[in-house]
C-alpha cells in the first residue's frame, strides 16, 4: 500500500460525516465503507477498519490494546502483533494527514507503541490527538474515557510536563464540574484516568473533601449505592492527602451506606449479602480509629442483624428438584450382593458396594462441565449453612482450579448420596436380617485391624455398631473424630508431620482438612479415598461432616443423612477390609469363615486367630 491508496480511498472525506465517532464507530463506517473501492484503495480501508477494531484498555499497560474478538481456536481479530513492518510505515505516513481526531490519536499511538525507535513525535502526535476529544458525559463512556487516560499515561511515559499538567487540571475541573449534577455520580468517572495513574494535579485533599461532601448529599436522600461508591473514593483521595483520620472516617461512612442498602434491600437474601458486605467495609476502618469511630459497636450490631437474616433467608430459598431416578435394580443388586452369605463374608461383601473414586475422570468431567455451562463459572456464589451463616465463596473469583476441584467433590457427593440410599441402606437392612452382628464382633474386626491404633479399637467399634444398628448420631459423634485420629496415626507411621510448630513455641496437631494436603495422604490412603473424604467430612460446601461434629453443629438430620450414612460405611470399609488383609497375610482363610483360624464377627472378640 502507498499513501496514494489512502488518499484514493478518501477517508477524510467518509469520516466527515462521523465527527464525534469513537473507534469501535468507525470500525464500522470504514469496513462498510471498502465495498465501494478495490485494489489499493480497499486494502488501505480494511487495513484502517482492523486498527480500530482494537479494544484500547490503559487500565493494562502490558496490553494497552487488544483484538476486539478471539475465538475458541485461539485465533482473534487484528491485534498489534498482526501489524508488519509494511503496515506500520503505511500507518506513520498517513497519521499525521487524518483530521479526525479518534483515528489520528490510534494510527499515531499504535506506530509510537510498535516502533518506539521512530522516536516521541508519534506519541506526542498521539497525546494532542487524544485531547481533543471532548470531556463529557454523552461521550466518556464511549472511548473518551479511555481516550483521556491514554494521554495521561502517555504524557507520563515520555515525560511531557506541560501536557501531563493541562491533562490533570483539565480532568479535576470537569470533576468539579460535574460534583453538582443532579445524581452526582459521574463526576466519579473524571477521576479516573487520575486515579489509575496516581496523579492528583496537587488537589487530593480538596477532590476528598468533595467526595465526602457528595456522599453526605446522597446519604440524605438515601441514595446509598452513589453514596457508597464516593465515599470508597474520598477515602483514597484522604490517603494520597496523608490524611489517615478522615480517610478512616470515610471509610466508615463507606460502610454506613452499605448497612443503608442492606435496609432498603428487598428479601432476607439481599439484606444478609449487604450486611456481610458492611461487615467486611468496616473492618477496613485502622484499628487505631476503631474506638472514636464506634466501629466495634458498629459491627457487633450488623451482626446481629446478619445473623437475623440469616435464619430468614433459609425460607426465602426455593427448592429446585433434580430428575428421577429409578434404583429398583441398585437395591436388588445391593441386597443380592451379601444375601445368603456366611457372616465375614457377607460383611467384607458389604464394604465392596462402592469404590474409591477415580479422581482424573471426575476432574475431567467436571473441567467438562464448567466448559460447557461457562456462565455458571462466571458468577461468584455463596454458601449458606441450615442456621444462615456463610461458610463458603463459590465461583470464579477462587480461580479455575480451586472451581474445577470444587465440582469434583459436588459430583462424587452426589454420587454417595445415591449410593448410600440405593445400596448400603437396603443392604445393611438385609445384613440385619440375617446375621445378629453385636458389638464384640466390631470390637474384633477393630481390634484386628492394622489402621486402628490398639487403645482405639473399642471407641472405633462402639462407632462401627451403633452405625450398624441406625443409631446414626452415636455413630457420627464417635467416628468422625477418632477416624480422624486414625489419618494421623497412619500417617504419623508415613513419617509425616501432623502438628504445626506456633510462634509461641507450641506443637498443635492439625486438624483433618490440613492432614489431607499432607503429601503422605495419597501414598497411604490413595487419591480416590483422600477425594471422599475431603468431599464427605471437610468441605465447607458440602455435609463438612468432621467440622460441624466438632464444633457441635450438626443436628439429627445431618446425622441421619445419606452423607453420614455413606460416611460411616467408608469408615467400616477401611476397617474392615485392612483387617481382612491383615488376617489374609497371617494365613487366616476369611472366606471360609473358619472359627478355629480366622474371628469370624459373629463369634465376638473372643474368638481364637
Amino acid at each position: 500500500m502507498t499513501l496514494a491508496d489512502f488518499e484514493a480511498a478518501q477517508v477524510d472525506e467518509i469520516l466527515a460525516k462521523h465527527p464525534d465517532a469513537n473507534c469501535q464507530d468507525l470500525n464500522n463506517v470504514l469496513w462498510a465503507a471498502k465495498d465501494a473501492v478495490e485494489d489499493g484503495p480497499r486494502r488501505a480501508l480494511e487495513l484502517l477498519a482492523g486498527v480500530c477494531s482494537m479494544r484500547l484498555v490503559p487500565e493494562e499497560p502490558t496490553e494497552v490494546y487488544r483484538p476486539m474478538v478471539q475465538w475458541s481456536d485461539g485465533t482473534c481479530s487484528m491485534a498489534p502483533g498482526h501489524l508488519s513492518a509494511t503496515d506500520i510505515d503505511a500507518l506513520a505516513q498517513v497519521a499525521g494527514s487524518v483530521k479526525h481526531a479518534a483515528l489520528r490519536a490510534r494510527l499515531a499511538d499504535l506506530v509510537w507503541r510498535q516502533e518506539k525507535r521512530r522516536g516521541d513525535q508519534f506519541a506526542r502526535m498521539a497525546i494532542a490527538a487524544y485531547r481533543e476529544l471532548p470531556v463529557s458525559a454523552d461521550t466518556w463512556h464511549g472511548g473518551g474515557q479511555a481516550g483521556w487516560h491514554r494521554a495521561l499515561q502517555l504524557a507520563k511515559q515520555i515525560r511531557a510536563a506541560e501536557d501531563i499538567a493541562a491533562i490533570e487540571t483539565l480532568l479535576l475541573d470537569a470533576f468539579f464540574a460535574a460534583a453538582s449534577d443532579a445524581d452526582g455520580y459521574q463526576a466519579l468517572h473524571f477521576l479516573r484516568p487520575l486515579r489509575a495513574e496516581r496523579r492528583s494535579g496537587g488537589r487530593a485533599r480538596e477532590v476528598a473533601e468533595q467526595l465526602e461532601d457528595i456522599g453526605r448529599q446522597r446519604m440524605v436522600l438515601s441514595h446509598a449505592f452513589v453514596a457508597q461508591a464516593h465515599f470508597e473514593s474520598a477515602a483514597e483521595w484522604f490517603e494520597w492527602a496523608r490524611d489517615r483520620e478522615r480517610q478512616a472516617l470515610s471509610l466508615s461512612l463507606a460502610a454506613e451506606a452499605i448497612v443503608l442498602q442492606a435496609e432498603q434491600g428487598d428479601g432476607a437474601i439481599v439484606q444478609h449479602t449487604w450486611l456481610t458486605k458492611a461487615i467486611e467495609a468496616y473492618r477496613r476502618v485502622p484499628g487505631r480509629f476503631r474506638v472514636q469511630l464506634g466501629v466495634e459497636a458498629a459491627i457487633e450490631d450488623v451482626r446481629r442483624r446478619r445473623e437475623t437474616a440469616g435464619h430468614a433467608l433459609l425460607g426465602e430459598m426455593v427448592m429446585l428438584p433434580g430428575p428421577s431416578m429409578d434404583v429398583t435394580d441398585l437395591v436388588q443388586s445391593s441386597v443380592d450382593h451379601v444375601k445368603g452369605r456366611a457372616a465375614l463374608e457377607a460383611l467384607l461383601a458389604f464394604c465392596g458396594l462402592d469404590s474409591p473414586p477415580d479422581v482424573a475422570r471426575l476432574g475431567a468431567d467436571a473441567a467438562a462441565t464448567l466448559k460447557a455451562t461457562p456462565l455458571g463459572s462466571m458468577i461468584d456464589g455463596v454458601v449458606v449453612a441450615a442456621d444462615g451463616r456463610r461458610v463458603e465463596h463459590v465461583g470464579p473469583g477462587q480461580g479455575w482450579e480451586p472451581q474445577v476441584e470444587a465440582l469434583t467433590r459436588a459430583t462424587f457427593r452426589e454420587h454417595a448420596a445415591r449410593t448410600a440410599l440405593a445400596k448400603i441402606m437396603p443392604a445393611r437392612v438385609q445384613l440385619r436380617a440375617e446375621h445378629d452382628y453385636r458389638l464384640g464382633d466390631f470390637l474384633a474386626v477393630a481390634e484386628r485391624s492394622p489402621v486402628v491404633p490398639s487403645d482405639r479399637a473399642r471407641i472405633v467399634g462402639q462407632g462401627l455398631h451403633a452405625g450398624f444398628c441406625g443409631d446414626m448420631v452415636q455413630a457420627m459423634h464417635i467416628l468422625m473424630p477418632q477416624f480422624e485420629h486414625i489419618v494421623r496415626h497412619v500417617l504419623r507411621g508415613a513419617g509425616a508431620f501432623t502438628a504445626q510448630h506456633d510462634q509461641d513455641g507450641l506443637d498443635m496437631e492439625v486438624a483433618l482438612a490440613s492432614l489431607l494436603e499432607r503429601p503422605q495422604m495419597a501414598e497411604e490412603f490413595g487419591d480416590g479415598l483422600t477425594l471422599a473424604i475431603h468431599a464427605l467430612m471437610c468441605d465447607r460446601a458440602g455435609s463438612n461432616l468432621r467440622n460441624d461434629v466438632a464444633h457441635g453443629l450438626a443436628d439429627e438430620e445431618l446425622c441421619d443423612s445419606p452423607f453420614a450414612l455413606y460416611a460411616w460405611w467408608l469408615v467400616l470399609q477401611l476397617v474392615t477390609e485392612t483387617f481382612a488383609v491383615a488376617m489374609e497375610a497371617a494365613g487366616a482363610p476369611e472366606s471360609q469363615g473358619d472359627p478355629a483360624r480366622a474371628p469370624d464377627p459373629a463369634a465376638g472378640p473372643g474368638a481364637p486367630g
